[in-house]
């Protein structure tokens, strides 16, 4: 392995906040596929970038540390709230909060409300979880992800804390027993970095139920028929060790609940929440 180059990745700027076991990974691999060093370092670049394109910029993460420190000390407004969770991709796109108490009602009406909750390339999820009251463990690749969550739950007791883990690597799902693990728009994800992955990844969780989502937009907020595509595509990949307790799309998402079972169960489309 060529040691200059994968140590300038990981002391750059632009991936320093990324899970060394990541960058990492994301080097060997184009090492493996390129000749010349400058080429594998040109790709490893384009991959990091295509998987870290999500992330938090440094000015939303200090936005978002700043809302959350006011709303620790401000009686907990869900405004506060609100603006702390939009500073993250992933959990602006399920605001308004009464949304997002409306999605996870639907969801632990069928899981039942769960103790421990695993949450899997979570961003900042945990934060909204941890703030209405449940124990939550949250896996990123985003350090600034994880600092934020876990300064959250300093600022203010609550039952959360994240770890900075890479979900392709040796250890990076906790073989922990949980209630629930949320898995949102994650096996697409695996899926285009590494094929098999996320079948590999829902048979590692250690959980009663999965909750998995799917994009049904494009981007550009098209419909596509990305629904009926991942719809087949779960009804293919389902392990025998789970059944369909529950599936509902939402107006950007299609969700299926996957709970522990001996029995194959074939998915079926629900409503729109």
């Amino acid at each position: 392995m060529n040691r200059d180059y994968l140590d300038k990745l990981l002391q750059s700027k632009k991936y320093r906040d990324v899970c060394p076991d990541t960058v990492r990974r994301v080097w060997a691999a184009c090492e493996a596929k390129y000749k010349k060093p400058k080429d594998a370092d040109k790709a490893a670049r384009e991959a990091l970038h295509g998987i870290t394109g999500a992330f938090l910029t440094p000015a939303d993460a200090a936005a978002c540390a700043d809302s959350l420190r006011d709303w620790a000390v401000l009686e907990r407004p869900d405004a506060l709230l609100a603006e702390a969770l939009r500073r993250h991709a992933s959990t602006r796109e399920r605001l308004p909060l009464r949304a997002m108490d409306a999605l996870y009602g639907r969801i632990f009406d069928i899981t039942g409300k769960p103790a421990r909750v695993l949450d899997l390339a979570c961003g900042i999820n945990p934060i909204y979880l941890g703030a209405r009251g449940h124990d939550v463990t949250g896996v990123d690749i985003s350090a600034a992800a994880v600092g934020l969550v876990n300064g959250f739950a300093a600022s203010c007791g609550a039952p959360v804390r994240a770890v900075c883990a890479d979900l392709l690597c040796d250890g990076g799902i906790p073989d922990k027993r949980y209630d629930v693990a949320l898995m949102l728009k994650l096996l697409p994800l695996l899926e285009r970095q590494r094929s098999g992955a996320a079948a590999r990844a829902m048979d590692a969780v250690n959980a009663a139920f999965i909750v998995a989502s799917f994009p049904t937009r494009t981007l550009g907020g098209r419909n596509v028929g990305m629904a009926a595509h991942y719809a087949d595509w779960m009804a293919a990949h389902l392990s025998a060790a789970r059944s369909v307790a529950g599936t509902f799309e939402t107006e950007n998402e299609l969700y299926f609940i996957l709970e522990e079972s001996r029995h194959e169960s074939v998915p079926t489309q629900g409503s729109v929440l």
